[in-house]
C-alpha cells in the first residue's frame, strides 16, 4: 500500500511540475532564432530583444512553495543540464510536448506575463535562449535586470543569480563582465515569477566594457551602497569594476573610514568595509572611486528609529504658522510613511530600495531643519485654497535669475505625492536633479492631482508653485521651462497651449500627441502653442507611444512655423541610461544662451 501511495504521488508531481502548454504547429529549431551580432566598434550597446523561450513550467502550491520554485531544475528530467542547450535538446523538449516559441520584441524589456496563455499563478520558470555572434574573441559587459528571480549562463558557465527582486524599476540591476568567444555564443537565462504579481520581466543588453562602466557610473551614481542604513559595516556594489576605493566622510569632510579592494566581483557578493562601529551615529557621505569615476551617496549610521523619533520632536517644537512649518510637517509625513512602510526579509532588493528612500528623505528633512535644503518637499496653496505638495531641487550655487524646469508627471494612480511614483523612482529624480545642477537649473516635480488630474488643476498648481518659489527665491519669469515623457509629454503640451506666454521652451520624450482626454489632443492644439521652441526625441520601436505621435506632430508644427527640433532613434520606451533626458537640459541651456 505504501508503495502504491508513492507511485501515485510521483505521478502527481510529474503532472503538476510539467509544462502546461503542449507544443503545436511546426517544430522550432535553435537556428530559427536570429543571432545578435556584436559590432567591431570600440564602444557599443546592443539590446537583446529576440529569444527562444521554453515554458513556462508549472508549480503546484500544494506540493511545493512557489517562492522556492526557482531552485527547481525543470529541464533535468529531460536529460538537459541547466545552462546548457543545443538543437538536440530543444527537439527533445518539443517531442515531449514542452512549449517552445520565439519572442521577437521591439524592446529589450521582455514581459513574460504576456506569453502565459492561462492561470499565470500556477506558472514558475521560463527559460530563454539568445544566440550571440562575435567576429572575434572579446571582452564585454552584460547589463541585466529581472524579476522575481533570475540566473544567467554563457556557454554553459553560470554568470549571476539574483533572487527576490519584485520589479525592474532599476532597469540595470547587474553589470557582469563576460568573455565572448569568436563565433557563436549561447546566453541561457532562467526567470522565475515565484509569487510575484508586480512583474515577470527580463531586460538584457551587451555593451563594450567602456560603455558598461559609463552606464554603471550614471545609474549607480548615488545607489552603490547596498545597506544605506548601516551599523558596523558598509557594503558596496561596484558593477563592472573589480577594483576600487571606498571612503566615508563626516559632515566636516573628514575621512573617518577608508578601504580598497582589488580583483573582486561584487556581483557575487558586495565589498564589505568594516570599522564603522567606532564612529558616531548620523549622516555620512560614502564615496566609491572606480577607474576615473567618483560616485557619492549619503548613508545613515546608527539607529534609524531613534533618528525618526528625534526628527518628530524637533518638528513639533516649531510653532510658526507659515509655509516653512508646513513644509517641515509634510517632509516629516514622508519620513514617517517610508519608515512605517513594511519591507520583506525575503527580498534584499526591497530592503535596499526602502532604506535608500528612508535615508534620502530623512536627510532631506535633516537639511531642511538646518535651513540648508538641497532636494526638499514644499507646499503650496492655489487660488481656490487647495493645498498640495511638490518636490523642489536647487543647487545652493544658484542665487540670482534662477531658471526653473517644471516636470509633468505621467498618469499617476494615487491621492498623495508622498506615497506615489516618487518613492519607487528615486533614481530618476536624483539623476535629473544632477543634470539640472550640471546645466544650472532648479527643478520642480509636480503631482498634478495624481489620479484626479485635470489640465485646469495642473495649471493652477503650477501657478501656485511659481508664486511660492518666487516669494523665496530670485526666480526668472523669462526662464520657465516644462518637460515630460509619454503621457507627461502630452500634459506638458496641453499646458503650453493653455498658457503659451508662460514658458520659454519645452522638452519631450516619446510624447502622446494624437490622443487625449477632455483636456485636449496636442496635435489639435498646435495653433494655440505660439512659437515656443520645443525638442522631441522618439524611438521607432516604441510600442507604448508609437513614433507616429511625434512624426505627425513635427510635420504639422513645421507647417505652422513652430520651432521644433525632432530626434528619431532606433530605441523603444525603455532606456538603459538614467540620464536619457540630458539632451533636454542641454537644449534649455541653449535657449537661455540665445
Amino acid at each position: 500500500m505504501q508503495f502504491i501511495k508513492y507511485i501515485v504521488g510521483f505521478c502527481l508531481l510529474m503532472l503538476f511540475y510539467g509544462c502546461s502548454s503542449k507544443q503545436t504547429g511546426d517544430m522550432i529549431a535553435l537556428s530559427d532564432l536570429d543571432p545578435i551580432s556584436i559590432p567591431e566598434d570600440s564602444e557599443y550597446v546592443v539590446e537583446i530583444k529576440d529569444w527562444l523561450a521554453i515554458g513556462p513550467f508549472e508549480v503546484n502550491s500544494f506540493l511545493a512553495d512557489p517562492a522556492k520554485s526557482f531552485y527547481r531544475e525543470d529541464l533535468k528530467r529531460y536529460g538537459i543540464k541547466e545552462g546548457l542547450i543545443n538543437e538536440k535538446g530543444i527537439s527533445k523538449l518539443q517531442k515531449r510536448g514542452i512549449r517552445t516559441f520565439l519572442i521577437e520584441g521591439p524592446s529589450p524589456q521582455v514581459k513574460l506575463f504576456s506569453y502565459v496563455p492561462d492561470q499565470a499563478e500556477k506558472k514558475s520558470n521560463f527559460y530563454l535562449i539568445s544566440r550571440i555572434h562575435s567576429d572575434k574573441a572579446q571582452e564585454a559587459t552584460l547589463i541585466i535586470d529581472g524579476s522575481n528571480s533570475y540566473a544567467m549562463w554563457l556557454n554553459g558557465d553560470k554568470l549571476v543569480e539574483v533572487t527576490g527582486k519584485y520589479n525592474t524599476n532599476k532597469i540595470t540591476d547587474r553589470f557582469v563582465n563576460i568573455s565572448l568567444k569568436e563565433g557563436e555564443n549561447i546566453l541561457f537565462v532562467k526567470v522565475n515569477r515565484g509569487t510575484n504579481r508586480l512583474s515577470w520581466d527580463l531586460i538584457c543588453a551587451i555593451a563594450s566594457r567602456r560603455e558598461g562602466e559609463r552606464i554603471f557610473s550614471v545609474n549607480y551614481a548615488r545607489d552603490f551602497v547596498v545597506n544605506p542604513i548601516v551599523s558596523n559595516t558598509l557594503e558596496v556594489y561596484a558593477g563592472p569594476y573589480t577594483s576600487g576605493k571606498v571612503e566615508v566622510k563626516d559632515e566636516k569632510g573628514q575621512v573617518v573610514v577608508n578601504s580598497s579592494f582589488g580583483q573582486r566581483n561584487t556581483n557575487d557578493a558586495p565589498f564589505v568595509v568594516s570599522g564603522l562601529s567606532e564612529i558616531e551615529d548620523g549622516f555620512y557621505n560614502a564615496a566609491l572611486t572606480v577607474g576615473d569615476k567618483r560616485l557619492e551617496e549619503v548613508i545613515y549610521k546608527g539607529d534609524y528609529n531613534e533618528f525618526v523619533h528625534k526628527m518628530k520632536a524637533r518638528v513639533a517644537e516649531i510653532n510658526k504658522g507659515n509655509s516653512y512649518a508646513e513644509d517641515l510637517k509634510i517632509a516629516l509625513q514622508k519620513v514617517e510613511f517610508m519608515h512605517n512602510k513594511p519591507g520583506d526579509p525575503n527580498s534584499p532588493n526591497e530592503t535596499r530600495y526602502l532604506n535608500k528612500n528612508r535615508v534620502f528623505w530623512g536627510y532631506s528633512l535633516y537639511r531642511m531643519l538646518n535651513e540648508n535644503p538641497l532636494t526638499q518637499l514644499m507646499t503650496y496653496s492655489d487660488e481656490e485654497g487647495r493645498s498640495g505638495t511638490f518636490i523642489f531641487h536647487k543647487d545652493n550655487k544658484l542665487q540670482k535669475n534662477i531658471p526653473l524646469v517644471i516636470v509633468m508627471p505621467f498618469a499617476l494612480e494615487g491621492d498623495l505625492m508622498i506615497e506615489d511614483w516618487y518613492t519607487s523612482n528615486l533614481d530618476q529624480i536624483e539623476t535629473d536633479n544632477a543634470l539640472a545642477d550640471q546645466y544650472g537649473f532648479a527643478v520642480a516635480w509636480i503631482y498634478a492631482g495624481g489620479k484626479n488630474y485635470s489640465a485646469e488643476k495642473a495649471g493652477k498648481e503650477i501657478t501656485a508653485i511659481i508664486s511660492r518659489l518666487q516669494s523665496e527665491y530670485d526666480m526668472d519669469d523669462r526662464r520657465l521651462f516644462i518637460m515630460g515623457d509619454c503621457e507627461g509629454g502630452r500634459r506638458a503640451l496641453v499646458q503650453i497651449a493653455t498658457s503659451p506666454n508662460r514658458y520659454a521652451a519645452c522638452g519631450l520624450m516619446f510624447p502622446i500627441t494624437l490622443s487625449g482626454g477632455i483636456d485636449g489632443v496636442p496635435i489639435d492644439l498646435l495653433p494655440q502653442m505660439d512659437k515656443i521652441p520645443m525638442i522631441i526625441k522618439h524611438g521607432t520601436n516604441d510600442v507604448k507611444s508609437p513614433v507616429e505621435n511625434s512624426r505627425r506632430f513635427y510635420t504639422e508644427a513645421q507647417k505652422l512655423d513652430i520651432p521644433v527640433e525632432y530626434i528619431e532613434t532606433q530605441g523603444s520606451h525603455v532606456y538603459l541610461e538614467r540620464d536619457y533626458r540630458g539632451f533636454i537640459f542641454e537644449f534649455f541651456s541653449r535657449i537661455i544662451a540665445e
